[in-house]
């Protein structure tokens, strides 16, 4: 059996390269050409043990991909049996089951989110990460994947999802009607592209 440093080094080479399969056949819905880089991976991480504390129900992590964000919700201390992993591509949702014991992996969209949750008898949510490429899918379908979240998470509850671009990623419009508070944090330069982390949240008074 290889070292542990040596078994994730082959993992991340895996990943790496089926996600640029996957964008290679279809580079809108995967929105970058690599995965998450480490930095970025952990800067997600961070902000959502931060938004957790205190909090009971599972982390849901949407988009998961290869895993590179989900290695660093379980490095930062998340319980395994506290993530649940919505991963919509049946490729990319095997690659999960055979990399990750100890997470709920469900086979599923994202605009789905509270009948999923439903389904997976998972009735509390203390925070959503997001890795979805909310900038270069449709309207309609960003509305969809937004208020599933937002009718998933408690009031206070935030969404943490990360951009490439100049602008937030979730659109002002949807912002201002489901009254939701962005932050952001410093862009990490070191990521390729370089990415910022947001946290969206309705606050309990809202």
């Amino acid at each position: 059996m290889p070292p542990i440093e040596s078994r994730a080094g082959l993992d991340s080479r895996a990943g790496t390269a089926l996600f640029l399969k996957r964008w290679l056949r279809n580079p809108f819905s995967m929105g970058a050409v690599v995965p998450s880089g480490r930095l970025l991976a952990a800067a997600m991480a961070r902000a959502t043990l931060a938004e957790m504390k205190g909090r009971d129900g599972h982390v849901i992590e949407l988009g998961a991909g290869t895993g590179e964000v989900t290695k660093a919700l379980l490095a930062a201390g998340i319980p395994a049996d506290r993530l649940a992993l919505v991963e919509r591509e049946p490729e990319l949702a095997s690659f999960l089951r055979r990399h990750f014991a100890g997470p709920r992996i469900v086979e599923g969209d994202a605009a789905r989110l509270p009948k999923i949750l439903a389904e997976q008898g998972i009735d509390s949510v203390s925070a959503v990460v997001s890795s979805l490429p909310l900038l270069s899918l449709p309207a309609e379908v960003v509305r969809g994947i937004v208020h599933g979240v937002f009718e998933a998470l408690p009031r206070g509850g935030a969404l943490v999802q990360f951009t490439y671009g100049p602008a937030q990623p979730v659109p002002r419009a949807l912002t201002q009607e489901l009254r939701l508070v962005g932050t952001h944090g410093p862009r990490i330069w070191l990521n390729v592209p370089p990415a910022v982390v947001w946290t969206f949240r309705r606050p309990v008074g809202a």
